[in-house]
């Protein structure tokens, strides 16, 4: 587990601005936390440097792009030896429709997002590649009918 950063007023302030526009410049985010721009790049730098801010992203819109379906996968393993969850690991890296993967307590071990362009791909993604994988119990799909919130910005609170 990785330790907690301390972060003063206008760390967070910065984390915010920059959490809701990634491509601010150093001048605006200087101006908006108050703060001149040779410290404003310091702190930034100190952020990216310690791991706080971990990478820069564009956030795209998958309908945009024709990616219009989205599931939920429960997975369950056959057994927990190292080479089943091994095989787990490397499938999820492997597998670009797979957004998002967690291990998770309770009946199953895994949650997956996954991201197709329509129910044919979601199910060849599911029929010829994640039920194919060595160490496979079950599944329990969750079709995303409509995205009512999507955030990638963490509550800091001042």
């Amino acid at each position: 587990m990785s330790e907690t950063i301390k972060l003063d007023k206008t760390d967070r302030r910065m984390l915010r601005e920059l959490q809701r526009n990634g491509r601010i410049s150093n001048q605006e985010l200087a101006e908006r936390t108050s703060l001149s721009t040779a410290p404003c790049w310091r702190r930034l730098k100190k952020l990216e440097d310690s791991g706080v801010i971990n990478r820069y992203v564009a956030l795209l819109d998958s309908h945009k792009l024709g990616m219009q379906t989205m599931a939920f996968i429960h997975l369950s393993l056959l057994d927990h030896s190292d080479a089943s969850i091994a095989a787990i690991d490397e499938f999820v890296e492997q597998s670009p429709e797979v957004m998002e993967c967690y291990a998770i307590t309770g009946s199953e071990d895994y949650l997956l997002r996954i991201v197709a362009q329509d129910m044919e791909a979601l199910e060849r993604f599911m029929m010829q590649k994640l039920l194919k994988l060595k160490g496979v119990k079950s599944t329990n799909s969750s079709l995303v009918l409509r995205q009512k919130k999507y955030t990638t910005e963490l509550p800091i609170s001042d």
